[in-house]
């Protein structure tokens, strides 16, 4: 799944290529990826125009002239910009390693559930095959992006992410660390790839309840989310499987990562082997000598 730093990614490759540029018209498949009608999706996005790209946590948010275009990208989301004036792939290529299935540029498919055509012949495609994502069409009010997004925990990056925000987010909990830090209540944009690369970071076992960790230990950890989401970033997303960016392109801070698929090889910090367990119903790496339950 698309983490904060995917996200990211999508945003930062699209915002030049879409801001400014009108809708012309606006082609479904797949009614599942969609939280309203085909033909209301199609008719209130016709002539609208992107004026700003934004994110929080794992939603990509278009803000259009009267409405706001939210993408959650699911499992296999993946949403690319297509120009006339390049080449397209013939092949969706799968990599040997990260199963990644991409193409740098793509005619549509039976996989591509939404087209958005934009003008000088742009479009940008909306591509799931495991269909787990959603697109959302609200309206351009405040208050109802706000109601939208009220789940949602600290965000990285802002003023709202602060030591004493996020400690005291950790007060009252029961549960594991790593139960809790895949609620996007707690913090917004932390998946599995970098709750686990968090947690190493810090030194803490994912098992560790909350309520044993050190002031020390929740500082630490509160560090090191925002340093393996900049790495993220930096590197242009994890691909384990099928994220690529807004061109369709692979990122590579998989080749980065430290305990997160790496379950049989020796830590880099202390030669242990990396094991991995399933916490919360998710696969969990971890070093068993770096991070002491």
């Amino acid at each position: 799944m698309p983490e904060l730093p995917e996200v990211e990614t999508i945003l930062r490759g699209l915002k030049p290529q879409v801001v400014g540029r009108r809708i012309r018209s606006v082609r479904v498949g797949d009614q599942k990826v969609l939280q309203l009608t085909k033909s209301d999706f199609r008719d209130r996005m016709r002539h609208e125009i992107i004026r700003k790209l934004s994110r929080r946590g794992k939603f990509l948010i278009f803000e259009l002239d009267v409405y706001y275009l939210i993408f959650h990208f699911g499992m296999t989301g993946q949403l690319t910009f297509r120009d006339p004036n390049r080449k397209d792939s013939q092949n969706f290529i799968r990599h040997s390693v990260t199963g990644l299935q991409r193409a740098v540029q793509h005619a549509p498919d039976q996989h591509t559930h939404v087209q958005i055509q934009l003008d000088k012949g742009t479009a940008l495609f909306y591509r799931d095959i495991r269909k787990f994502g959603k697109i959302f069409l609200i309206e351009k009010q405040r208050d109802l992006l706000t109601g939208f997004f009220e789940r949602l925990g600290l965000e990285p990056f802002t003023a709202d992410y602060n030591v004493g925000s996020f400690l005291k987010g950790l007060r009252h909990s029961k549960r594991s660390i790593k139960s809790l830090l895949l609620d996007q209540s707690f913090v917004a944009g932390i998946g599995n790839i970098y709750a686990d690369e968090a947690l190493f970071e810090a030194y803490i076992h994912p098992i560790r309840g909350v309520q044993s960790l050190r002031r020390s230990e929740k500082i630490a950890l509160f560090e090191a989310i925002l340093r393996v989401l900049e790495r993220g970033i930096k590197y242009g997303g994890t691909s384990m499987r099928d994220y690529v960016n807004s061109d369709g392109e692979k990122g590579s801070n998989q080749d980065n990562l430290r305990v997160y698929g790496r379950q049989g090889d020796v830590c880099y910090r202390c030669q242990t082997v990396i094991q991995k367990m399933v916490v919360s119903q998710r696969g969990t790496h971890f070093c068993s000598s770096c991070q002491l339950c």
